[in-house]
């Protein structure tokens, strides 16, 4: 029996031999399994010829309302990030393009913001070469003439 056709498709006695359950010789079946493995239209036809009855269409496809809600929520994801992201880059630029001098801001009870950081940068260095200088007596006292410069 010829399997195949001309244009590489199985043949519809094949497939109804198959589904019938008609003797064919091994190598037969297992080119006809081969192909169906691959060929979802001689598949869909073989299952046609194993029911027998016909297969129901669905009334509407989902395909297109799928679409819709993956590029509604992608709109939706994207405008989202890249709105708070230029919200951010607008509020930065106007900062820092404005002319409106720090004097504006600052009241007699208030110092200036470079006061204030003058003030803050001295504390700091004071207090880290206080901690620098603890640090200093301590090693020397462990290293130091009275312990001998051993360390244990």
């Amino acid at each position: 029996m010829k399997i195949f056709q001309n244009d590489g498709h199985l043949r519809q006695e094949a497939l109804s031999a198959l589904a019938q359950n008609q003797p064919l010789e091994e190598l037969e079946r297992l080119e006809i399994a081969e192909h169906l493995a691959f060929c979802d239209l001689c598949l869909q036809r073989y299952t046609q010829a194993l029911t027998r009855d016909a297969l129901l269409m669905p009334q509407h496809s989902c395909r297109d309302s799928i679409r819709h809600r993956i590029r509604r929520r992608t709109m939706q994801i994207l405008t989202s990030r890249y709105a708070t992201a230029a919200a951010a880059v607008a509020l930065s630029l106007t900062l820092l393009w404005s002319d409106l001098p720090l004097s504006k801001f600052t009241t007699p009870e208030r110092p200036a913001p470079e006061e204030h950081m003058d003030s803050w940068t001295e504390r700091w260095n004071d207090s880290i070469g206080g901690i620098m200088e603890h640090f200093n007596h301590f090693f020397e006292g462990r290293n130091g003439p009275d312990n001998g410069g051993n360390t244990q």
